[in-house]
């Protein structure tokens, strides 16, 4: 039944699209103007039109105008290269400097760690057409809750703060910058399936409208789909059903409108990693268990999440002026039932009656047998655990402007957004059926709820800038910019996290963030450029999760960026080269003062440098050879090595594509990094709880054909971790005992895919 609602929700939601698509004809097109810098622009990548260039092959390449480091992923790569299931941090992962981790598979579950240059998710940003998204309390993304890769037109993986015209919650580290893909030109219906390995099924299909001459030019497609696993980690199952509807409709010459609306919804068991005992009884692929006296059951641990966006803008020339204007909404909502607990004490369990339980036993999946403290359950015994909501919904605008002047381009704009958000997490018995957990004391009660945190919590940003791309000589463009980025938080807490008191306190942070960039032509296929330039952070929700917020005097978090790089390109050959510094002030650290905890800014600078290159080589006869490095520092102010930044990483790769016949050979080498806490470079006690990986590479095989009328149809065969690589590759924390929770390497998967275009 709740499955028919969900189907039934979905319908409804479609259809109500439908109707706003059929309201806003008269009115103007949105091209979501970007937010990315000039390395979206792929009017470069290909010498002339086919697949038989450097360019056109290029698993990731740069722009020729770009002004920062950037990596292109195109829609040809994302097509034939990855499974059908993935989610843009899969994508991403071939790029230098960028480290993902998966480790049920790819798209089987949201990435547990998107690390670039040693940046982690929550410090740069994450856009789709333009558009930043991220959670109010920390900035983060949820992978698995938006686009999927059959309706993605190409990303880009941009390394810096960019020019004063990015906007984002966090250009601190760069921005992951998301396109869809536009409506064909020609009608059809696309159906398409894939099955692989864990029982992975995808089916859907795409209704293309073609140019509607009579409806004035306008183009449009309807995407359904539907993908479900078990996943590669034991009983991880995930269930995912994605809509999009995207419309474009010139109105008149110069005036284009787009509409945009996509709807996610997830079903899932999500585990939360396993300790080296677990492994080592059970397997690498160690996730949950069937066990409902242990916290590992798949029965406590699911998520349902709903998220969704959509936007409608208009992109329009008049006269030397060039106006983009988008308003947009996203949201987000997940209720989630977990085994793990917050806030409770544990003690180590002896007791005979709990030899026998699967993994984990009663304390949460760490390997020891535990058990809470006499009186914090309903009974002694029973497995507890929480259950937790947390919605948001965020709207805004994204006004931009361009006057092209005989000297250069004026640039202005301004980005708004407001986000509300709720969240719970109350302390549950399982063994009760999820009834509510009160901390008592013999038989009196000493709290009258069981919630750990009960909250709302909001955002308003609001950035105007101004740039101006002076041209003195052909071929030389300076851009000096400057960005104003102004950002409050809120929130109104009855009983707040990590307190447990109640809290109503607001905050704004505000700063002028200046850029520079020069680029200059050498040629008409190399050019050169160099940055300098501020990110900027806002303070994470967490700083407010003590009794006194208002005695913090926190200021945000803030990069400066210095990098150069250069750009070649021909048909036969694409490469790309740069090197970059960055300083990153006023870190915020904590302290204790008795039982209160403070926050306050490092006086020290964390320091990021490296250099980073990509070649794409055209052989000829359809082959083409792929390559990427990088070597990454990155140490706070006391000299330590930050977690989860590899010291290098590299790729290599060969390439067929002609004939309708596709094939590649890629492989990502990580390099060594520790995972866990800034520190320390090797494991330290169970108070750090830092793991050293030697570093590994995964290589993975993919080849099509391409048949029939105008090669409309499509058999496919993707093949991940084709040498069955093992072992661990990332922590998740520690447990209450100290025992670190690991993550292994997904183990070799294979998907088969068909689809036709009728």
């Amino acid at each position: 039944m709740k499955k028919q609602i969900g189907k039934r929700r979905l319908l409804a939601e479609l259809v109500l699209t439908g109707m706003l698509i059929g309201g806003v004809q008269a009115q103007e097109k949105v091209d979501l103007g970007t937010v990315q810098n000039d390395a979206s622009d792929m009017s470069d990548s290909s010498t002339d039109g086919s697949s038989q260039s450097a360019p056109a092959q290029a698993p990731s390449q740069a722009s020729l105008s770009e002004t920062e480091p950037a990596s292109i992923i195109s829609r040809h790569y994302i097509e034939n290269n990855t499974a059908p299931g993935s989610n843009y941090t899969d994508l991403i992962s071939i790029a230098p400097s960028v480290f993902n981790v998966d480790p049920n598979g790819n798209g089987l579950m949201e990435s547990q760690g998107l690390s670039i240059r040693g940046f982690q998710d929550g410090q740069y940003n994450v856009t789709f057409d333009g558009i930043p998204i991220g959670d109010s309390n920390d900035f983060t993304h949820h992978s698995t809750s938006y686009f999927m890769p059959q309706d993605l037109g190409s990303i880009t993986v941009d390394r810096g703060p960019g020019s004063a015209a990015v906007i984002g919650y966090a250009t601190f580290g760069g921005t992951v910058a998301n396109t869809t893909k536009d409506p064909s030109e020609t009608a059809g219906v696309t159906p398409y399936v894939s099955y692989g390995s864990f029982n992975t099924k995808l089916e859907g299909a795409q209704f293309d409208s073609g140019t509607m001459k009579n409806w004035g030019d306008a183009s449009a497609y309807l995407d359904l789909k539907q993908v479900s696993s078990d996943g590669y980690l034991s009983y991880s199952h995930q269930r995912r059903t994605n809509a999009i509807f995207k419309l474009l409709k010139p109105l008149g010459d110069n005036t284009m409108l787009t509409f945009m609306s996509m709807v996610n919804q997830l079903d899932q068991n999500p585990p939360l990693g396993a300790t080296l005992t677990q492994m080592q009884m059970y397997g690498n692929n160690f996730g949950l268990s069937n066990n409902p006296n242990s916290q590992t059951f798949i029965g406590y641990n699911r998520d349902q999440i709903n998220g969704d966006m959509s936007y409608l803008g208009i992109n329009s020339e008049q006269g030397s002026w060039t106006l983009d204007n988008k308003i947009y909404t996203f949201g987000y909502r997940h209720i989630g039932y977990n085994g793990m607990t917050f806030g409770l004490p544990y003690n180590l369990e002896s007791s005979s009656q709990f030899s026998n339980l699967t993994p984990g036993g009663v304390g949460g999946g760490l390997g020891t047998q535990l058990r809470l403290a006499q009186g914090y359950l309903n009974q002694p015994n029973d497995v507890p655990g929480v259950s937790m909501t947390m919605q948001y919904r965020s709207v805004g605008d994204v006004l931009r402007a361009s006057d092209h002047l005989a000297a250069g381009d004026l640039n202005l704009g301004v980005w708004f957004d407001h986000q509300y958000n709720t969240r719970s997490n109350q302390n549950v018995d399982w063994t009760m059926n999820g009834a509510p957990n009160y901390v008592v004391t013999g038989s009196q009660q000493t709290t009258p709820n069981s919630y750990n945190w009960l909250m709302a919590d909001s955002w308003n940003t609001f950035q105007p800038y101004a740039e101006f791309a002076w041209k003195p000589v052909d071929g030389l463009n300076i851009r000096p910019g400057l960005k104003y980025v102004s950002f409050e938080r809120s929130l109104n807490a009855a009983i707040n996290n990590g307190t447990g008191a109640p809290l109503d306190y607001s905050k704004r942070w505000s700063k002028a963030l200046p850029s520079l960039d020069i680029h200059y032509n050498i040629s008409s296929n190399w050019s050169t450029y160099a940055q300098a330039a501020e990110g900027f952070l806002a303070p994470n929700l967490k700083y407010f999760y003590i009794n006194q917020p208002g005695q913090n005097t926190l200021q945000p978090q803030s990069t400066r960026n210095y990098q150069w790089g250069t750009v070649y390109k021909t048909g036969r050959l694409t490469a790309d080269f740069d090197a970059y510094l960055i300083d990153f002030s006023n870190e915020i650290l904590s302290g204790t003062v008795g039982s209160n905890t403070y926050y306050y800014n490092s006086n020290g600078a964390t320091r990021y440098k490296g250099v980073e290159g990509e070649a794409t080589y055209f052989i000829g006869y359809g082959t083409s050879l792929y390559t990427n490095g990088s070597v990454n520092s990155a140490h706070d102010s006391a000299g330590n090595w930050l977690p989860n930044t590899p010291v290098r990483t590299a790729a290599a790769g060969l390439i067929y594509d002609k004939n309708g016949i596709y094939a590649s050979l890629m492989d990502k080498f990580i390099g060594s990094y520790f995972t866990g806490q800034s520190g320390s470079l090797y494991p330290n006690g169970a108070n750090i709880g830092n793991y050293m990986v030697s570093g590994y590479s995964m290589t993975s095989l993919a080849a099509s054909y391409s048949f029939g009328h105008d090669r409309a149809t499509k058999v496919s065969l993707q093949v991940d971790n084709l040498f069955n690589k093992g072992g661990v590759y990332y922590t998740d924390g520690t447990g209450p005992q100290g025992d670190i929770m690991f993550w292994g390497i997904p183990g070799r998967s294979l998907t088969m895919s068909l689809s036709t275009k009728i």
